[in-house]
């Protein structure tokens, strides 16, 4: 097991780097682009390059695809959804896109390009306090419900950026999330020593690793 657990750790953080550089590529294309820049862009690109890496990792019998998700008991859709992992038939299929049957579901990624301080824990109020409601947790709370039980919900982002520590960052994570995956981290400040002085680290809590190992074990 240690040896399989290493090489999930090693996988893990070679993958990493790919998906970062992928990622990288496409604002290095927005800085010599005159026009095209867009959210939406920005947005979509890497939603296909995170759906192109689970499918990766997917046993044959599951797809990835965005869309949305029905529930039959109470006859409603789910918001958009930027990756479903799915077995069986939809009820509808397009190229790219699903309206995929809850049961059917076996977990949901939400793809972040960035994610910073405010969206993890919460924007500031006038008052001085974060509200801890606000970012994150209402996309969490809005799709978890039409998820199975066992089916998790993944935050998936290519940077994440926070001068909170590490500690507290993941201990946050869990509120928002069920199983985060997160590409790469800004290493603040507080983190930074006088021998290390790295920018970023990848495979942030062994996360991809995890998520790889998840995959690869779907039934």
């Amino acid at each position: 097991m240690s040896t399989l657990r290493n090489l999930y750790g090693s996988l893990g953080e070679a993958k990493s780097r790919e998906l970062y550089e992928k990622y990288d590529s496409l604002w290095s294309i927005f800085e010599v682009a005159k026009t095209g820049r867009s959210k939406s862009v920005g947005g979509t690109v890497p939603e296909g390059i995170a759906r192109d890496f689970v499918r990766e990792f997917l046993p044959t019998e599951f797809k990835v695809k965005s869309g949305l998700i029905f529930d039959i008991g109470t006859r409603e859709l789910s918001p958009q959804t930027d990756a479903i992992i799915y077995h069986g038939a939809p009820l509808l299929e397009y190229t790219d896109v699903v309206i995929v049957e809850k049961e059917k579901v076996r977990g949901v990624l939400e793809i972040k390009s960035w994610v910073a301080e405010n969206d993890i824990f919460g924007s500031k109020t006038k008052r001085g306090p974060r509200n801890p409601n606000t970012g994150l947790i209402e996309d969490y709370k809005g799709k978890k419900r039409f998820l199975p039980s066992k089916a998790p919900y993944i935050l998936f982002v290519f940077s994440l950026h926070s001068g909170s520590s590490s500690t507290n960052v993941i201990k946050r994570l869990l509120k928002v999330c069920d199983m985060h995956a997160i590409v790469s981290r800004r290493v603040p400040r507080i983190e930074r020593s006088h021998t290390i002085k790295e920018e970023k680290i990848y495979n942030f809590n062994d996360s991809i690793s995890r998520l790889i190992e998840w995959l690869r074990n779907l039934s």
